[in-house]
């Protein structure tokens, strides 16, 4: 039986031909394996997420990423940044009102960048959201190792809440120790959402009988709502920023 051919076979040698087109799709190849495979901080915790019972505070996590070798806009994080700012000055672990511009610059040639979305279903009793975001971010840099981010607080009704909830926003760098960084899919799943669960607890206490009664029927609620309406498109009016969810 005949072997799998090269796509250079037939080819004529003259003047080199064949050694020349070789040479260069080689090197196109090569070139594609150091961008798209160069060298990378991925992120990963493998123990499994401890449990916090049923009466721990809800808490919504969700992580999408921008990535540019997969079809991101190359403006992705000015888009992101402007987003963020629309309602306020953005803030860091450290300095209230960071301007969206700075991000940008400073940001706007790395791979990747993820945009995380933390909803806390109490979001509304939260008295000072720019602290809690701070608390949850470094529960997630002691797991993870440093991070760069900026953060910004958000408000919108939902369907558990039409007078609406406050919500955070966070851009994280897709940099680490000058490494593209990724994070895998458990990290988001489990520890993140474990960490959030756990500050959002340990600041607003544990919901009472009365509180994860009515919890209990806010999902039921919320199901039939979605089933009224059917799935809405986009995610929260967020379809727009793009980004792939992780």
């Amino acid at each position: 039986m005949r072997g799998r051919g090269s796509i250079f076979d037939g080819l004529s040698a003259d003047d080199g031909f064949q050694a020349r087109m070789k040479a260069l799709v080689d090197r196109g190849r090569a070139l594609a394996r150091g961008y798209v495979r160069r060298s990378e901080r991925r992120v990963k915790v493998r123990a499994a997420s401890a449990e916090h019972g049923a009466y721990a505070r809800p808490v919504n996590v969700k992580l999408l990423y921008h990535d540019r070798a997969r079809g991101a806009f190359p403006n992705s994080v000015a888009v992101l940044a402007n987003y963020l700012a629309k309602d306020g000055p953005l803030f860091d672990r450290d300095r209230p009102g960071i301007d969206k511009g700075e991000v940008a610059a400073a940001w706007s040639d790395d791979r990747r960048v993820f945009h995380v979305i933390v909803s806390p279903n109490d979001g509304h009793r939260i008295d000072d959201m720019v602290a809690y975001g701070r608390e949850i971010m470094t529960a997630w840099e002691r797991r993870v190792g440093e991070l760069e981010w900026v953060a910004a607080v958000e408000r919108k009704p939902d369907m558990a809440h039409p007078g609406g909830n406050r919500h955070l926003h966070v851009m994280i760098r897709g940099v680490q120790d000058e490494r593209d960084l990724y994070f895998e899919r458990e990290v988001v799943t489990h520890w993140f959402r474990h960490d959030a669960v756990e500050v959002t607890t340990r600041t607003l206490g544990w919901m009472d009988e009365r509180e994860r009664q009515a919890y209990e029927r806010q999902l039921v609620e919320m199901q039939r709502l979605r089933e009224e309406r059917g799935r809405e498109a986009g995610r929260d009016g967020l379809d727009e920023l793009g980004g792939r969810e992780l």
